[in-house]
């Protein structure tokens, strides 16, 4: 690990460095300490009390809406390629759902309030310093805060863009008269867990002997095959490939380095921040005299934000980042390498023959050794820049507290493709004579081209008016116009408008009312359907600062707040095969051969209708939102808790429409579904400091309710409409346990869902009572992979120098469908199935009888296969030392912090025993990356 972390040469340059004491703040519910703006040394302090929100940044006692905020100073600094994994578990309401492990790869997804809508485009919008951009890809050092909006009052600003919620993301600016110059350097590696357990030769060839006799058929292995395999003693004709030990490390490097400056004057503030990322791939045998060509990711981050204050009355701000990905992959792609890893059969053939050569055979001629050593490698570099300017001009001449605003977004991305080709061959050298298979090719350049080019323009431009009047009324006011157009060369162009204001009136600083809206158009629909306004109202009463409570010694704070309005959603609309159709409302025909219709038209003439045929009444979804909440805080302010329930109904949802088939083509989707969604979700946090000890502890907890209350079924059949059931629940026949014997499946209802069932299959219910097994009785119920309850806990303990701090995460209510899982590995079989049913095991067998054929009555999607995917995690956990003030002072600087950290380092789940994770169970099986655990040490030096 010395090759990829040299910490004690770069600790021994960072103290040579030191000059200037210079403190960075730290918020009271840190969970990774950092070092305070005072000269009393480390502390906890309070927490802020301001909030970003679309174009602006309120204090919490003005703020009205169901807004869960956390600053980047909260989160631990870990060597992760995915940023916003940091967030799993620390905000109300936002749920952080793992969906792979691959270095750099889209390996996350989020939902606000869970899933309100059963159609796609249901993830909620990403907001960096309010332009619609990526940040799992930014560096932490970037961050200044994370806000999750929620609510009608918030969302209503973006539009169509604001249905599914959104997360709002502010970059860090410079402060006045504050220079600052930090150091981060962090180290560590990634470790496999819940891979697969693969059979050995003797097992496999046990098993797929089983498969067959369960059927009446004739053992492939004889006992001799069986006993060489047991024991190895030929190699060549019987191997014993263990492709896991053989190709996959047990854990990879990953490393992580920041320098940030920051500072300034009155007039000119900067922030700027460069930063290195790198995290190494799993691969073995990937070295070759002319490439590597193991999966690999690196990233360069570089950011620089201005503020200039150009006069009295004119700022001017530059936010600009830079970025560089870089990713390099197997010739044959991980894909395929994986798929090969975790899928051949454990006797196909020997990896390397006696002579050097690459086994393999007519059935399998993909070699995983020669994957990776002969295939070459492709790789992928993307460039990202995303650049805004802003201008502010107060226009106190015409009125006092009046601005005009403006803010030109400019947003490129850009991938370029090279790297190596090869090609070998594989020989069976059991046979005589040798056969060989594929075609070599010697080592060659692949094509070098720009892949794809986006240009993301946006430009928002208005005025804001924020005045006192006589000391108890209190106006702000924003209105803005907004065009966005979205360019690349190989679709057409996304473009969007729209008018967006906001104005909140407060009286005595305790009541408050609000109005947000919008005037939004998308060109994805038709002319004279493609405008809507979204209207939503908030109110607000600061309690606490009545009479009756202002000197209360038991309540320090109390807001009751709500708001409630009229949001919008673009739902894509998909066609019967599931791919995204463009501009809906159109309808394209083209030119094919032959007459249409049996009309005279010569074949360059006939023309006929392209399906889905356009529906011109496509509209967005729209949502009914009500939204009560409470702040309240006591103990002198040090135990504060939040409290909010909400209601949603989302109308004209998206879907397939119910149409006879004499129509001879479809259409695209119509708007016919209707969900509701209810719930409460709290939070809390507590903060305490006695002497030199000190404790902050979080928690959240959401619980929603999702139902389908209308969505169009194209059978009909009873029992099967998702009505009434929970979004994204599925369809299962229900299992009885496993038939013994013969006579019990003459005595039950007749099971068609293969030609052959025999004692060891799974039994069925009869649901409609029709004394058959069929498609009939597959039916809807409320098993859903969507958690109706998640939550989130975590501490940070302080003594003197030293300081413990950990984040967790759970889920309840959430049910995962294993079948694929229980049936991955080489012809389906695995490790799970030695505990399978045969005759001599019927009484303990966990499972029903292997087959390798005509086995659809157990491969079928069943309650038999369903499991709980609720879990608990601990997300992260750091471990830390700070140095103490007198070592900062002789060596003029303010603060050292070294730390070790992790990253989902447990897990409590009823999975554990079967080495499954319940968050991503496909992970080390099918084609998935490995599921990985992160540890890493670090240093944090503020100059």
């Amino acid at each position: 690990m010395n090759r990829y972390i040299k910490l004690p040469g770069l600790i021994l340059v960072l103290l040579s460095m030191i000059s200037q004491p210079i403190f960075a703040q730290q918020d009271t519910t840190a969970l990774t300490p950092a070092f305070s703006d005072t000269v009393r040394g480390i502390k906890i302090l309070q927490a802020p009390e301001e909030i970003a929100i679309p174009f602006a940044v309120v204090t919490k006692a003005a703020l009205n809406n169901a807004v869960s905020a956390v600053n980047a100073a909260q989160l631990p600094k870990l060597p992760l390629s995915n940023l916003s994994g940091l967030l799993a578990g620390r905000l109300s309401g936002l749920w952080v759902n793992w969906t792979g492990n691959q270095p750099g790869g889209g390996n996350l997804t989020y939902q606000i309030r869970g899933k309100s809508s059963y159609a796609g485009g249901a993830t909620p919008i990403v907001l960096v310093d309010g332009i619609v951009r990526d940040f799992e890809d930014m560096d932490i050092n970037e961050i200044e805060s994370v806000s999750v909006l929620k609510d009608a009052g918030t969302l209503n600003w973006y539009g169509l863009s604001g249905g599914n919620g959104a997360i709002y993301v502010t970059t860090k600016h410079g402060k006045a008269n504050q220079r600052l110059v930090t150091v981060d350097a962090q180290g560590g590696f990634q470790t496999t867990d819940n891979l697969i357990r693969p059979l050995n030769s003797y097992q496999y060839a046990s098993l797929y002997n089983q498969a067959l006799t369960n059927v009446g058929q004739a053992p492939a292995y004889d006992s001799a095959a069986l006993y060489a395999y047991k024991n190895h003693t030929d190699l060549m004709l019987y191997p014993d490939n263990n492709y896991l030990d053989e190709f996959m490390s047990k854990s990879a490097p990953t490393q992580r380095y920041a320098l940030s400056f920051s500072g300034g004057s009155n007039r000119i503030r900067y922030f700027t921040t460069l930063s290195y990322f790198n995290q190494q791939g799993l691969f073995k045998h990937t070295e070759t005299d002319n490439f590597n060509s193991n999966y690999g990711y690196k990233r360069f981050n570089f950011r620089i934000n201005l503020d200039y204050e150009v006069n009295e009355s004119l700022t001017v701000t530059l936010l600009s980042g830079l970025r560089s990905e870089i990713r390099n992959d197997v010739g044959d792609g991980t894909t395929a390498v994986l798929n090969n890893i975790y899928n051949l059969p454990p006797n196909a053939f020997p990896i390397v023959n006696s002579d050097g050569t690459y086994g393999g055979t007519s059935l399998y001629q993909n070699n995983p050794m020669g994957q990776l050593q002969s295939t070459g490698y492709a790789r992928t570099t993307t460039n990202v820049l995303l650049a805004s300017v802003m201008a502010k001009q107060k226009l106190n001449f015409i009125t006092k507290g009046l601005s005009a605003n403006l803010l030109f977004s400019y947003d490129g991305y850009g991938n370029y493709g090279d790297g190596l080709t090869q090609n070998y061959a594989v020989i069976n050298k059991t046979v005589s004579p040798a056969q060989s298979y594929r075609t070599p090719a010697a080592i060659a350049y692949r094509t070098a081209a720009f892949q794809t080019n986006t240009k993301n323009n946006e430009v928002w431009m208005g005025f804001d008016y924020d005045r006192n009047f006589s000391g108890d009324h209190k106006v702000t006011a924003s209105v803005r116009v907004q065009q966005y157009v979205s360019a690349a060369v190989d679709r057409l162009d996304y473009k969007e408008r729209m008018l967006a204001g906001r104005v909140d009136y407060g009286y005595k600083g305790r009541y408050m009312l609000g109005f947000t809206g919008s005037y939004n158009g998308s060109e994805n629909y038709a002319p004279g359907h493609r405008f809507g306004f979204f209207p939503a109202l908030t109110a607000g009463w600061l309690a606490s600062d009545e009479r009756f409570l202002k000197n209360s010694k038991v309540i320090n704070y109390l807001k009751i707040r709500g708001s409630g309005g009229r949001s919008g959603n673009i739902g894509p609309t998909y066609d019967a095969s599931g791919n995204v159709v463009r501009l809906p409302y159109r309808t394209l025909f083209t030119r094919g051969a032959g007459p249409l219709l049996g009309s005279s038209f010569s074949t360059s003439t006939t023309a006929y209708l392209v399906t889905p045929a356009g529906n011109p009444l496509t509209t967005w979804e729209k949502i009914d939102r009500i939204n009560i909440g409470t702040d309240v805080s006591f103990l002198h302010n040090a135990l504060s808790i939040s409290a909010d329930y909400f209601h949603e109904t989302r109308h004209d949802i998206l879907g397939t429409p119910n149409l006879p088939g004499i129509l001879g083509m479809s259409i695209a989707q119509v708007n016919s579904g209707k969900v509701n969604s209810k719930g409460a979700e709290f939070s809390g946090t507590y903060n305490r400091q006695w002497g030199k000890f000190s404790i902050a502890v979080n928690g959240n907890i959401t619980y929603a309710k999702n139902t389908v209350l209308v969505r169009t079924l194209s059978n009909g059949l009873e029992g099967q409409s998702q009505e009434g059931r929970y979004v994204n629940s599925g369809h299962y026949y229900i299992a009885e346990g496993i038939f013994q014997s013969q006579a019990e499946i003459d005595a039950s209802p007749k099971q068609t869902l293969s030609g052959l069932v025999v004692p060891g299959d799974i039994k069925y219910k009869d649901v409609n009572n029709d004394n058959v097994i069929d498609a009939k009785d597959d039916i809807a119920t409320d098993y859903t992979d969507i958690p109706k309850m998640f939550y989130g806990f975590g501490f940070a303990i302080r003594y003197a120098q030293f300081d413990l701090s950990t984040q967790f995460q759970g889920v309840e209510g959430r049910t995962i469908n294993l079948n694929g899982v229980f049936h991955a590995g080489p012809n389906g079989l695995n490790q799970l199935l030695l505990d399978s049913w045969t005759p001599a095991t019927a009484a303990t067998a966990k499972y029903p009888r292997i087959g390798l054929t005509d086995n659809g009555n157990n491969t079928a999607n069943s309650t038999y296969w369903l499991r709980s995917g609720d879990f608990l995690k601990m997300r992260t956990l750091e471990i830390g030392y700070s140095t103490p003030e007198g070592f900062n002072k002789r060596f003029r600087f303010k603060g050292a912090r070294f730390f070790l950290g992790g990253y989902n380092l447990l897990t409590f789940s009823s999975l554990n025993k079967l080495g499954i994770d319940p968050e991503t169970p496909n992970a080390g099986r099918f084609t998935s990356f490995p599921y990985v655990k992160t540890y890493s040490v670090g240093i944090n030096v503020i100059i």
